[in-house]
């Protein structure tokens, strides 16, 4: 979107039109049968909604796997303050919908993929065992610092308007192999799980995840949950993200910058220069 804009250098200013990314609410409500659940409004940026609708709902483990969903049915909401869409999802009869498991209290705003649970039972991991030694795949230093060029060559609109974050799969060759962008962290990560589900089915504990920015709890429950032993971030992990990683084997890679980054847990899936 273009906006025009007063841009302001060394106190010189001069009017200028620029580009900024897109941020429009989507409601999200699963049926089964008669029982409509509604998931919440997410704040994304528009671009293959599908994906982020079907991977929200692997994330949040109420779907397993595309055979699951019937159909997904969206439609423009008339008389709305702003742009708004809905996406009504109906899925198998077999598919259980818990409301207090997983519908939400309020808006998920694009900062936040755990806001809005309506109870801590809500925010555990769908995992019950560490990831094993010998599972994940392995790169070498020289492979991973590699990732964060290779991901920004896939990112033209993060170029235009510096407002979108990324997800991006890595094969245990080190060849990226999926990208997903969203004005939301988790969003991005819902939009490559959702690609996931409707195509290749490479198994996640074959591939690394590369994030954009800092790396908290919503996306490593996310990566937990379709099962990714490897994770790396561009910026900062939190400390309930080194917990879990610490806790499942996972390896965890943050602040990969230039020719640097911290290892900080699990190291023994990078073989080192040195």
């Amino acid at each position: 979107m273009r906006s025009r804009i007063l841009r302001i250098d060394e106190g010189r200013y001069t009017p200028e039109d620029d580009r900024l990314t897109v941020e429009e609410p989507l409601e999200i409500a699963v049926k089964n049968g008669k029982t409509t659940l509604p998931l919440g409004v997410a704040f994304r940026t528009p671009g293959d909604d599908e994906a982020l609708v079907l991977g929200m709902l692997r994330n949040e483990g109420i779907i397993s796997q595309f055979s699951d969903v019937r159909s997904i049915r969206f439609t423009e909401e008339k008389g709305a303050t702003m742009p708004a869409r809905r996406a009504v999802v109906s899925v198998d009869e077999n598919v259980d919908l818990n409301a207090d498991q997983h519908s939400r209290a309020f808006p998920i705003s694009s900062a936040c993929g755990a806001c809005g649970k309506s109870a801590l039972e809500s925010l555990r991991i769908d995992r019950e065992e560490r990831f094993h030694d010998q599972q994940g795949p392995r790169f070498t230093e020289e492979a991973l610092i590699e990732f964060p060029s290779r991901l920004l060559q896939q990112q033209t609109d993060f170029q235009h308007t510096g407002g979108l974050h990324a997800a991006a799969r890595f094969n245990a060759k080190g060849e990226l192999i999926a990208v997903a962008e969203d004005i939301g962290r988790h969003n991005a990560m819902d939009k490559l799980v959702g690609a996931w589900v409707r195509g290749d089915h490479i198994p996640w504990e074959e591939q690394a995840i590369l994030f954009s920015g800092r790396l908290g709890y919503d996306l490593m429950q996310k990566a937990l949950t379709v099962g990714c032993p490897f994770l790396v971030s561009i910026g900062a992990p939190s400390s309930f993200a080194v917990e879990l990683a610490t806790l499942f084997n996972v390896t965890l890679v943050g602040f990969l910058r230039g020719e640097r980054f911290n290892v900080y847990s699990s190291p023994h899936r990078i073989q080192f220069t040195d």
